[in-house]
């Protein structure tokens, strides 16, 4: 074979097998939902209910906000995984950390790495420690006014249990 040809044939193999891997690595990511660093929200308060927008949510994946109670601030996440909203609360607590990333079928401490399940909040890898406090949820409801709408008691249980070891 005449070394112009070797070089087509060795060419078209090369740009082949690149064409299957990045079609593999875009599938995968495609199945795990890809990576979502939080987009900061602003919760609306009123009265004993906090509301963010659900239209944040369906742009960004992944947002976080704040809530103000006496005790003090609290940090909260709300995500799409696998189409489903889920409400959390933000905090690892031996890490201090209050930004999750949602990476696939995870959320990853922004501040030491730890790893979450996205679907149930628990620990999974990381730093020993901080997987011993799974995020709780928090109950939510969807209105026709297009939020997210909480009630304070429900984010303040949630916040409290995930600053408690191996509760959900």
């Amino acid at each position: 074979m005449n070394k112009r040809i070797f070089g087509i044939v060795l060419l078209t193999i090369v740009l082949v097998a690149g064409t299957v891997l990045a079609s593999c690595a875009s599938s995968k990511a495609s199945a795990q939902g890809g990576t979502f660093s939080p987009a900061k929200v602003t919760a609306i308060v009123n009265g004993d209910n906090v509301s963010i927008p659900a239209s944040a949510i369906t742009a960004n994946k992944n947002v976080e906000f704040d809530v103000v109670f006496p005790q003090g601030t609290a940090t909260y996440m709300a995500y799409d995984y696998n189409g489903i909203v889920q409400v959390r609360a933000s905090v690892c607590v031996p890490c201090q950390g209050r930004s999750f990333t949602l990476k696939g079928n995870t959320l990853v401490c922004d501040t030491c790495g730890t790893v979450f399940n996205a679907q149930n909040g628990k620990g999974i890898s990381g730093v020993s420690a901080c997987q011993n406090y799974p995020k709780a949820s928090a109950a939510f409801t969807k209105g026709a006014d297009g939020n997210i709408t909480m009630a304070e008691a429900d984010l303040l249980t949630a916040f409290t249990n995930t600053l408690t070891p191996g509760l959900p």
